[in-house]
Order: structure tokens, then sequence, then C-alpha cells
């Protein structure tokens, strides 16, 4: 008996069709991204180009947006993996119309239409919400590190950054020193030698000079963040504030109190002297006070009034002192070093999310501190911010956020919001520990509670799991945990874009399911 197979391999001349919407079914991803990217405002974009027509003609945006959007929808980040799959994946070659791009070219239009990138993340909210895919019966908000493009190692202390700093400029003096020898001795002898010398030096000199700035102002950055960072917060910028006022106004009524009572005590003896003086006698009044300069409690007054107006400019204009134990990343000196969920240390920035039913992003953004706390008014605002961009009147029911976010500070900027907040951490919620008894209960913390300890706070904070721990779990499955660029900016706008892509899924998965229900 013959054996029966469908031939294959690369014997066949020509297998695709000579029409290129062809060559993938119409419900592939590469028509969805193409198409959603036709209804995207890309005049942010098309701005940085020249309307003159002169130079090297460019990519269309609209295909270079799309490429990175489908790439990056399949898992596809590093910009060497797109060069790559525009060779070997038929959705880039129908995107790109059968052309390869460089990987410095797509690298070049992420860094340079930053502005815009970020824009994308509203507008594809804003397709979401035109779908109806935006439910704000209930908002989550929570936190989770990712790693950085940097290591653990290159983290330095202050003084490390400091010699270091040293060490740079001595390095680029010395450069600059050999090159003007090399030079002038080349000008003076003329000897074939002495010019190749200073000519290979010369042309060596640029690349050499460019690390050792490159290292100088990554040392700085690095010196300026731990000083940056030693700053208090506001909330404790103002209670040391208020503090210090109380102290100098305390300094002030007992300066003033003793001041007074010095100054009777003066002008009784005047008085008494002028009455003896005026009835003629003659005899000892007592020994005349001190003047009012020379009162030792007056002085010790005034110096203790003095130090309270320094303390209060002190507090006011506060000058950061790092701690010897504070470091930096020389490699990404905007990165810090943060907790692990499962334990351990990694160097990351806390990725913070805003998420609603299906895990659908409001807002996502990065913050260079490990704790949650401090991030929670600024993501509240963002997430308002983006609803408004996106053309949703209705505000959110409820705000939830686990215990990290737990603060006075919180509370007090959140009083007009319905926001539940749990006060209590996770060894509590488990029964592994019980709340201490004697320990005093911040401000806001017993109205908290009592809210959560209703009915209706219980059974709506049991949503904030699902709403938001499922979404943080869908990108780093799809993602991965590791940044790839480096700098708050950067960072910024690759999260932007990945928060992007992973509304994009959500958009297509409703399509999907409309074309199923209406088939």
């Amino acid at each position: 008996m013959a054996l029966n197979f469908i031939p294959g391999g690369p014997g066949a001349a020509f297998v695709l069709p000579r029409d290129i919407r062809d060559w993938l079914p119409r419900r592939h991803l590469c028509w969805k991204v193409l198409e959603v990217v036709e209804e995207l405002d890309l005049s942010g974009v098309l701005a940085g180009y020249r309307v003159d027509g002169r130079g090297r003609p460019a990519y269309h945006p609209s295909a270079m947006l799309a490429l990175v959007l489908y790439c990056y929808s399949k898992g596809i980040r590093s910009s060497r993996r797109i060069e790559a799959a525009c060779v070997d994946d038929v959705g880039c070659r129908v995107i790109m119309a059968n052309r390869e791009v460089d990987h410095a070219t797509v690298a070049r239009f992420l860094r340079r239409h930053r502005l815009a990138v970020k824009d994308l993340f509203v507008q594809v909210l804003t397709l979401c919400a035109q779908q109806d895919l935006v439910d704000l019966a209930a908002v989550a908000v929570d936190g989770s590190p990712m790693h950085a493009s940097a290591g653990r190692d290159a983290n330095q202390c202050l003084d490390r950054l400091e010699a270091a700093i040293a060490r740079a400029e001595q390095d680029i003096d010395r450069l600059m020193t050999e090159i003007a020898e090399d030079a002038l001795r080349a000008e003076g002898t003329g000897a074939g030698e002495a010019l190749e010398r200073a000519d290979r030096r010369g042309r060596s000199a640029p690349a050499r000079l460019s690390r050792l700035a490159d290292r100088l102002l990554r040392a700085r950055a690095a010196g300026d963040r731990l000083y940056q960072r030693a700053l208090p917060p506001p909330s404790d910028l103002r209670a040391k504030i208020e503090a210090a006022e109380r102290m100098v106004a305390r300094a002030e009524r007992r300066l003033a109190a003793v001041t007074a009572a010095h100054q009777a005590r003066l002008d009784d003896h005047a008085r008494r002297t002028r009455q003896d003086r005026a009835t003629g006698w003659r005899a000892a009044n007592g020994r005349p006070p001190v003047p009012l300069d020379a009162k030792t409690v007056i002085v010790r007054q005034r110096a203790r009034l003095a130090r309270a107006r320094a303390g209060l400019e002190r507090a006011r204009c506060p000058l950061p002192t790092p701690l010897p134990t504070a470091q930096a990343s020389l490699t990404d000196p905007d990165s810090r070093l943060m907790l692990n969920k499962r334990g351990g240390y990694c160097q990351g920035y806390n990725l913070q999310i805003a998420s609603v039913r299906n895990q659908l992003l409001l807002a996502i953004d990065v913050h260079d501190n490990p704790a949650d706390m401090t991030a929670l008014v600024p993501m509240v605002g963002k997430a308002q911010r983006n609803s408004q961009a996106a053309g949703i009147a209705d505000e959110a029911e409820a705000w939830l956020a686990d215990s990290g976010y737990t603060s006075t500070e919180n509370f007090q900027a959140l009083d007009g919001l319905p926001l539940l907040v749990s006060v209590a951490n996770e060894r509590t919620q488990t029964g592994r520990a019980t709340p201490r008894v004697d320990k005093p209960v911040p401000a806001g913390w017993r109205e908290m509670a009592a809210r959560l300890a209703t009915p209706a706070g219980r059974d709506l904070y049991k949503r904030r799991g699902a709403l938001v721990e499922p979404g943080s779990a869908q990108m780093f499955q799809r993602f991965g945990r590791r940044l790839d660029h480096r700098g708050i900016d950067a960072v910024d706008t690759e999260v932007k874009l990945l928060g992007t892509v992973h509304n994009l899924g959500k958009l297509f998965a409703c399509h999907n399911t409309n074309a199923v229900l209406t088939a």
C-alpha cells in the first residue's frame, strides 16, 4: 500500500496567496490591531515629522505603532526580537508590507514619541468605555514590585558615590590633558610616531570621553536621588513645621512673661527711688535690679527663642542628610531595593494599578517608593482623570485597597470618597496574630474599621482580590516581571504601553464574544 501524506517542505515554488489580505484569517490579531490603530488619534505622533518632504522617508507612524502593539500583544518586547519577528512572523510582515524594520528604528520610535505612547492608554480606555466594558461599581488599587534593568550589586552608599564622582572627574581631566599634550608634542616635533599616536588617541578619545561622562552623570544622579529620598514626606514636614511653630510661640510667651515681670521690678524700684528722693529720704532702697539685657533668665529665654526660630527655619527649609546605610543604583538611579512578594529583595519599581471588573485597568503607574502607602492618593487621582478623559461620566461607587495603603493622611485626603481600606495586617486577618489592645489607634482607623464591619462593607471588600489581583497576574504572566528600560520616564512609558496592550486584550476578547453571540 502507498503512503498518503499532504506534501510539505521548501519544494513548493509559491504557497502564499497573491493578495496580502488573504495571508491571515479575518479574526487574526494582526487585523484587530490595525483596526484599532485606525481609530486612534495620532496627531501627537505626526507632529514630530517634517512636512516639507525632505530627508529620508520614514515608516508611517501608524504602521510602527501597529507593529509595536502587535508584538507586545504576543509578548515580544525586545526591539531586536521585534526586528526578527518582521522576518518570521506573518502578522508583522503584513503590518509592515513585507519590510524588515531595524531594531534601532523601533527603539528610536518609542523614545522619540514617549508622550504620545503614554496617551494611548487613555485612548484605548475610551474605546473600552464605548463598548461598555468599564464598570465603576468598584475600583481596586494594588501594587507589586517589578524588576528593574539593574542588579542589586550596583547599589552604592553616598561615600562610594562621591568617590566614584571624584575618580570620573580625575579620569576626564587626565584624558583631556593627555590629548592636549600629544597634540602639542606632535605639532612641535613633527615626528611621524608622535603624529600617529596623537591621531590614534584623538580618534579613541570621543568614545572614552563618552563612557567617562556617562559614568560621571550616573554617579551624580545616584547621589542626587539619595538626597531627594532623605527629604521628609509632606505629612512629616507639615508636622515638623507645626511642632516648630508651637515651640517658637511657647518661647515667645515665656520671654514676654519674664521680660514683663522684670520690667515691673525695674519700674517699681525706680518709682520707690523717686518717692524717696522727693521726700528727702536718703536711706537705701535695696540693691537695684540688673538691667534687662543682663538678667540671666531673660538671656536664657532669648537664646531659647533664637534656637526655636532656627529650628523653624530648618523645618521650613530642610537640608536632607542621607543615612550612612542609604544606597542608590549606579545603573538605574531611579530604581529602589524592594521586598519581593515571596521574600527576598529585588532592584525594581513599585507597579501600581487601579482595576475594575474583568481586570480592566483605569490607571497604571510606577513609584520608586517600596511602600504602597504613598501611592493611594496619586492613583485615585490618576484613575479619576483617566475616566474623565475617556468620557466616563459616572463616579466610582467604591474604592478598595488592602492594608498596605492604611494611613491617617490617606483617610483625610480621600475623606469625600467611598473608600474601604483594610486597617488590619495580613497576620491579623488570617488569625496568625492577635491585635494589640494597648496600642493607640491613629485617627480615622476606628471609623474605617466600623465601615468595614458592616455587612455591605464586608461584601464589597471581598471583591477587592478578584478585581485587581488577577489583573496583576495576567500582566506578569504575559509580559514577565522584568522591565527593559531605565529611568523613571522611560519605565513609565513602558508600563503605560503594557497597560495599553492589557486593555487591548480585554477589548479584543469582547469583540470575539460579541462575534460568537451574534453568529
